[in-house]
């Protein structure tokens, strides 16, 4: 071999090998300088087990590198694997190449106290390094503000093409302590999967999913043009238990405990440099709702659902496909000093904690004087205030858009107690249940509430308004078969007399105009009976309850009367309750000090009078003609199954008769008082309020007599004929479910039937339950 050829071949492998020993060697100066310095880089200590990088493979692989907290003992980063692939080759297409990211057990602590964080000194620390190299080399200028760019700009600016592929990061575990409040939230198998990042006009996909330690997952995946700044947000949170944000609830609410889920399902779409405009849709859910006050009573509910159609913050547009509770609960507590359990819970445990008042008088004492402007500097001002006023000024808010295409509240009770009596009044409403479609903000709309009382009471309410003007609206209230006893500590406060036994109906139709409220309400109550007056409690009023009730009474044991309200609901002294309350008082007070009265009621009464009068002991007198029954009606038939409480052994049948050719004529006469009625009256629907005045209508007036003959052959008679049987099976389920809450009444020993049509056809009677008694 020629000397030229040998030299040549042993300079090239010195080189070779050079090369490879600075491959292997490199890495592990490397980190011995990170190690013996980071203390000067970032002010902090270094571990690192190894670093080390293939020479044929170009992998660099580090093992084990913690970041310690300035203690020098705890870890504030760390993992426990890093590697990455770095292409050589790709440098001479000017391509930094770089792949296969890989990340294992990355663990980060973030403390948080106030406004500084673990890492606070790290960031002081390398602004002292940047002040301090700037003031050495005053020649050098600070690098070009990034902030405004696309990322599509920067990498054109950059000498090489920049190439990221395959990125992992698995098993991490990130921890974040908030030391002030008291909070931390630990997350779990952290782990990322980013195929590529492009810096170009490319989708860059990012898939997230983690794990939090106190309960639920997440799972995100990005799909971001980091030239456009575009973005999709794919959302998926699945019960993530609420109980780890009760630190922060502390600064709003005063309660003892608190604990749920909540899951949800968005698609959020947008760009980054205009985050409000961004458009929002999916769904979310809480379930198992629990807040326990510190008086250990609960509010909750087992389900919320709300669907998103779109949700926008800059156009102030919420479109809601639905809202659905599901079994919510709540209690209302009154107390006398004027408040309500939600005022003492919406009292925060951390009010008036955290505010420094130090030094503030004193401030302003020091403050000194300011000087009067110069004449250049009020022109200079004046000047530019004038600019100001010519800049333009900012768009207006929008208008709101929101509409809620569904409205379904189910399964829902509440629990009230006054403590504002002598005695507490405990009182619990089931089965509540709250419906409504297209509700706009703007637009009037309907809302119905239903719900059920003690003892087969039960509630009606519509409401007619729009959300945007809650000071105009139209409320009907209806209450049926109101068992009485239940509030008899209420009139033992008011009057001093306990209440034993009643039933009442009641029926509003409130019309509010600006807060000024215009009110028709009708009170019926059957067979009151109050007990003996107790004699140490100092009443509110001095009533002569058993004699004024007894008079108000007619033949059957009934009272009814209507009470006009008219106020503004903004007028201190206005009490809509306490307005009914007080005129059934004066009421009282009035005809017990008419002994005309007394004497005329006991001639007319009878012997009967002082009894409980049911007529015939196995009948109750209906009206074929309509689907509801009136309190005496619910009160007798509620009377007759006390004997079931005396005997299990008996069973009662209660069996509807009525004939249904004499009730077709009637009904036809009723009908037509009811088209005649909404015609003249200008109504769609009709109330209670309404069928009263339809009942009291005389059949000769002129008009009704003239609209009678001219559609009294709109009336199909064989229409009639299908509708009465279906109004008589809705009034027997009306009636069986009412004397089903009775106490000792069960399917076994209570039946409510209809007669065979045989029967029915043959009756000439008035129309009736007949109820027979018979032996299980």
């Amino acid at each position: 071999m020629k000397k030229p050829v040998k030299i040549t071949l042993i300079v090239l492998g010195s080189l070779i090998l050079l090369y490879f020993i600075a491959l292997l060697v490199a890495p592990k100066i490397a980190r011995s300088y990170i190690e013996e310095h980071s203390k000067e880089m970032i002010g902090r200590s270094i571990t690192i087990k190894d670093i080390s990088l293939n020479p044929f493979t170009y992998v660099l692989d580090v093992d084990t590198l913690a970041v310690m907290e300035a203690d020098d003992k705890t870890p504030f980063v760390a993992f426990e694997k890093f590697s990455m692939n770095i292409n050589p080759l790709k440098l001479f297409t000017k391509t930094l190449d770089i792949s296969d990211i890989y990340m294992k057990a990355l663990y980060v602590r973030v403390k948080q106290h106030g406004e500084r964080f673990n890492f606070t000194d790290i960031l002081e620390h390398l602004a002292r390094q940047d002040s301090i190299y700037y003031a050495e080399h005053p020649e050098e200028k600070k690098a070009e503000d990034n902030s405004n760019k696309s990322a599509a700009e920067i990498a054109a600016g950059l000498p090489v093409k920049l190439s990221l592929r395959n990125i992992v990061f698995e098993k991490g575990n990130i921890i974040y302590q908030d030391t002030k409040v008291g909070s931390k939230f630990h997350i779990k198998d952290f782990s990322i999967n980013i195929p590529a990042i492009y810096l170009e006009d490319n989708a860059t996909g990012v898939d997230v999913s983690l794990r939090f330690a106190d309960g639920g997952d997440l799972s995100v995946k990005v799909d971001a043009n980091m030239a456009t700044y575009d973005f999709n947000i794919y959302l998926n949170l699945h019960r993530f238990a609420l109980a780890c944000i009760k630190p922060y609830l502390n600064d709003f609410i005063n309660y003892k405990d608190f604990a749920g889920y909540l899951s949800a399902n968005l698609t959020i779409s947008g760009n980054i440099n205009s985050i409000l405009s961004s458009n929002v849709k999916g769904k979310v859910s809480l379930d198992n709702i629990d807040l326990t006050e510190n008086s250990g009573h609960k509010l909750g509910a087992e389900n919320v659902t709300v669907g998103i159609g779109k949700a926008n913050l800059t156009d102030n547009e919420y479109l809601i496909d639905s809202v659905i509770v599901d079994a919510a609960f709540a209690h209302i507590d009154l107390y006398k000093n004027g408040k309500t359990n939600f005022d003492i819970l919406l009292d925060p445990k951390n009010k008036g904690q955290d505010i420094d008042t130090t030094n503030v008088t004193e401030t302003k004492s020091k403050e000194e004087p300011k000087e009067e402007p110069k004449a250049e500097a009020a022109a200079t001002d004046s000047s530019s205030v004038a600019a100001a006023d010519s800049t333009e000024k900012p768009a207006p808010a929008k208008k709101l858009k929101a509409r809620i295409n569904k409205l379904l509240v189910k399964n829902t009770y509440v629990t009230a107690t006054d403590h504002t009596i002598i005695r507490p009044f405990n009182y619990k409403v089931t089965a509540i249940t709250v419906t409504g479609q297209n509700i706009n903000y703007d637009t009037p709309c309907n809302v119905n509430v239903t719900a059920s009382f003690p003892e087969g009471g039960s509630l009606s309410l519509k409401y007619h308004g729009a959300l945007s003007n809650l000071n105009t609206m139209d409320i009907y209230i209806s209450v049926k078969n109101l068992v009485l006893k239940h509030f008899s500590n209420y009139s033992l406060h008011y009057t001093a007399y306990p209440i034993k036994a009643g039933t009442l109906a009641f029926a509003s139709e409130n019309k509010i105009v600006d807060r000024n409220l215009d009110s028709k309400n009708t009170i019926d109550i059957y067979n009151i009976t109050v007990g003996n007056k107790v004699d140490d409690i100092d009443p509110e009023y001095t009533v002569p309850m058993k004699i004024g009730l007894y008079i108000l009474k007619d033949k059957d044991d009934k009272i009814q009367f209507d009470v006009p309200v008219k106020g503004n609901l903004d007028d201190p002294e206005f009490s809509y309750g306490k307005i009914i309350w007080k005129t059934v008082l004066n009421l009282l007070v009035k005809v017990a000090v008419s002994p005309f009265r007394l004497v005329g009621n006991l001639a007319m009464a009878g012997a009967n009078a002082l009894g409980f009068d049911l007529g015939k002991n196995n009948e109750v007198v209906i009206d074929a003609n309509t689907e509801t029954f009136t309190s005496e009606q619910y009160a007798k038939a509620i009377k007759m199954t006390e004997m079931i409480q005396k005997d299990p052994n008996l069973m009662l049948t209660f069996t509807q008769y009525y004939n249904p050719r004499r009730t077709a004529k009637e009904y036809k006469v009723k009908q037509l008082k009811i088209d005649f009625y909404k015609q003249k009256n200008n109504k769609t629907e009709l109330n209670e309020l309404d069928h009263r005045a339809i009942d009291e209508m005389d059949e000769s007036d002129k008009e009704f007599k003239a609209y009678v003959k001219e559609h009294s052959a709109e009336i199909d008679k064989n229409y009639m004929m299908k509708v009465l049987p279906k109004m008589a099976a809705q009034r027997n389920a009306d009636l069986l479910k009412v004397l089903r809450a009775q106490p000792g009444v069960t399917k076994k020993n209570l039946k409510v039937i209809t007669a065979p049509r045989e029967s029915l056809r043959n009756y000439k009677d008035k129309p009736m339950y007949k109820v027979d008694v018979d032996v299980q």
